[in-house]
């Protein structure tokens, strides 16, 4: 691949909270265009503005150096690296296609060896029930995590149980049952739905939720409320426990409408040792969608705030998101077993 000459330049703050100095490498990953020539890029698990004199991709991974000069940082791009996720496809025998670079990613999110028979296992499911790829196959990566076997009697129902929300036909039954509206009902039956969810039917989700991961286990809770005045809404809540720091250290809401339109929330705390750096932030995927969306989205914010919750403004595409990792969060390549 030819050398792109790229200059991205960040804003001056960046520099404070990356420690960035002069003649780092530095992994770029491409989120989003902004507006123009302007980008959200992702450096070292930080989402910053930058401006590019050449069109960029979303998704792109750039390695860069670091430049400063009178105050300014620039990063000078060579080229693009070679994709190490298409490496290690090629690396089991299979042809790169992006059904199978999804679930490498999955895999790569969850630390799981990447075999030739797991690929193939997890590709022929997520072909038979025609789910969405980046969703489902992080889904069982996490499945995959807590030592269930992908040949499990079951595991297809559960797999929908984890996903709900995640597919237009999830709402049958958030259309059928109908919730209370008072606030404190709600809470009672959220805490009823936490200790027995009732489309859980009694198995494999509550196994599911009390195995426990190497690093991290996930708590996942299906819910399917209908309020008055939005009308049925179903999704899950998503916890997830670090188990080296015995504390929950992320929740994420992925919610659909029946009105249309798919939300999900992450609120993510932080683990940083300065009072400002440990506050909890909040990033937001989904679609604002008309003026009173917006606008009932901005108390929920303000509320939070208010709370103390950092909040990112920036309300990014749902489809970027796989359900449980920030896209711009950087994968770990060094410490996965290809082999075992």
């Amino acid at each position: 691949m030819k050398p792109i000459p790229v200059d991205l330049k960040l804003n001056l703050n960046a520099r404070s909270e990356l420690s960035l100095r002069s003649g780092d490498s530095v992994l770029v990953t491409v989120i989003k265009r902004l507006t123009g020539n302007k980008w959200a890029v992702g450096i070292r698990g930080r989402v910053l503005p930058a401006r590019s004199e050449v069109e960029l991709s979303p998704g792109q991974r750039l390695r860069a150096v670091v430049g400063i000069q009178h105050g300014r940082i620039t990063l000078k791009i060579s080229g693009q690296p070679a994709d190490p996720i298409q490496d290690l496809i090629v690396r089991q025998g299979f042809q790169p296609s992006q059904l199978l670079e999804s679930i490498v990613t999955a895999f790569l999110r969850s630390g799981l060896a990447i075999t030739p028979d797991r690929l193939l296992q997890v590709r022929q499911l997520l072909e038979k029930l025609k789910l969405d790829p980046k969703k489902f196959a992080r889904i069982i990566a996490v499945i995959l995590e807590k030592g269930i076997d992908p040949r499990s009697r079951g595991l297809e129902q559960l797999l929908l149980l984890l996903g709900y929300g995640e597919q237009e036909s999830g709402g049958e039954e958030g259309r059928r049952r109908r919730k209370p509206p008072d606030p404190e009902q709600l809470v009672q039956q959220l805490r009823s739905d936490i200790e027995r969810p009732e489309s859980g039917e009694g198995s494999s989700l509550q196994v599911f939720n009390h195995l426990q991961g190497p690093e991290h286990t996930w708590v996942v809770i299906p819910i399917s409320y209908s309020l008055e005045g939005s009308g049925p809404i179903w999704g899950t809540i998503r916890l997830r426990y670090n188990v080296r720091q015995q504390q929950t250290d992320r929740l994420i809401v992925v919610v659909r409408s029946s009105k249309g339109g798919k939300w999900s929330f992450v609120l993510k705390n932080g683990t940083a040792r300065s009072e400002a750096s440990r506050a909890s932030e909040l990033f937001i995927f989904g679609d604002p969608g008309d003026k009173r969306r917006r606008a009932e989205l901005d108390v929920l914010l303000l509320k939070l705030q208010n709370l103390g919750v950092k909040i990112d403004d920036t309300i990014r595409e749902d489809q970027n998101f796989d359900g449980f990792d920030l896209p711009w969060e950087e994968l770990s390549y060094h410490n996965v077993d290809t082999v075992h």
